[in-house]
């Protein structure tokens, strides 16, 4: 069982979920994802969460691991967690297959749907 809050659970797999129907017709008009593609993502953002929760959150009962690390020392842990998460994306090749020949940088505006999943689990994983 994870010894973590399910906050950390839930903010990644909003994360994933998100990406999962990015730019997807299917999940525009039925409300559809790519189940695997979400199983892809999930453990890589989950690890990005956790490492930002410990951050924000330093405990004596919780190590602090390299990544987590990373976070403590940034100036600017909303841009770094912004771009890990995104980088995660852009590099799965099976996210970059669901896009076919669309431009695969991921855009940081309010209107993607994963940059405000990002921007609102960093509030809450911070909190």
């Amino acid at each position: 069982m994870n010894e973590y809050p399910p906050l950390i659970d839930d903010e990644a797999t909003e994360i994933a979920r998100a990406y999962s129907s990015f730019g997807n017709l299917a999940s525009l008009y039925l409300g559809q994802s790519s189940a695997m593609l979400h199983l892809r993502l999930f453990p890589r953002i989950f690890e990005e969460a956790e490492a930002l929760y410990l951050s924000a959150h330093p405990s004596k009962e919780h190590e602090q691991n390299e990544l987590s690390a990373l976070y403590a020392e940034s100036a600017n842990r909303r841009e770094l967690f912004i771009a890990r998460c995104q980088a995660i994306v852009e590099a799965d090749p099976l996210w970059a297959t669901m896009q076919g020949k669309r431009h695969t940088t991921l855009p940081e505006s309010v209107s993607d749907p994963g940059y405000v999943a990002i921007n609102n689990a960093y509030e809450a994983l911070t909190r």
